[in-house]
């Protein structure tokens, strides 16, 4: 009989596996899920608990799937990734292709909600995966100049649901 069991508490991951080989021995693995050092109990040493140990700081257990935005720190590179969103739609709106027609203009530009999901996941022998996902908006402005047009909010003209899947590697988030 096999029975792998997962514990997570308290910023640890424990992973429990018995063998029903009569002998009645089992080997517990505790590895932190964020830094620091992973120890074995028990007195057993596995190759587990050897990869648990030799593991990045902010690598989860070897044997158990993980998600949140926790994983790998995804959620600061969500933040970041936010924070290029916003720095694009202020060079949007500055960059207004307007149209002038007989003393009045117009014109369009893209901008980006500032609500979004961020989740990560990593599976024991697979590189990471992450999806920020975030609601892109094409708006207008109007007036009678390029001053009074964007002194009023702009009217929405569409908007999308864009979901963004980015791969960890070579140490960081790809993109």
């Amino acid at each position: 009989m096999l029975g792998i069991g997962i514990l997570l508490c308290g910023g640890w991951a424990v992973a429990v596996r018995a063998e029903g080989s009569g002998s009645g021995a089992s080997a517990a693995v505790a590895a932190p899920a964020k830094g620091g050092k992973a120890a074995a109990t028990n007195g057993a040493r596995s190759a587990t608990s050897k990869r648990a140990k030799n593991a990045t700081p902010n690598a989860p257990a070897a044997t158990a799937t993980v998600s949140g935005p926790e994983v790998r720190n995804f959620q600061t590179f969500c933040d970041e990734w936010m924070q290029k969103l916003h720095d694009r739609e202020t060079y949007n709106t500055a960059h207004i292709a307007w149209e002038n027609d007989g003393g009045h203009v117009d014109g369009e530009y893209v901008g980006y909600g500032t609500t979004c999901t961020c989740i990560a996941r990593e599976e024991p022998g697979k590189d990471p995966i992450g999806k920020i996902s975030y609601r892109e908006t094409r708006y207008r402005r109007e007036g009678t100049t390029e001053t009074e047009a964007l002194a009023v909010p702009g009217t929405v003209l569409e908007q999308s649901d864009v979901t963004e899947i980015f791969r960890y590697g070579k140490g960081r988030w790809q993109y």
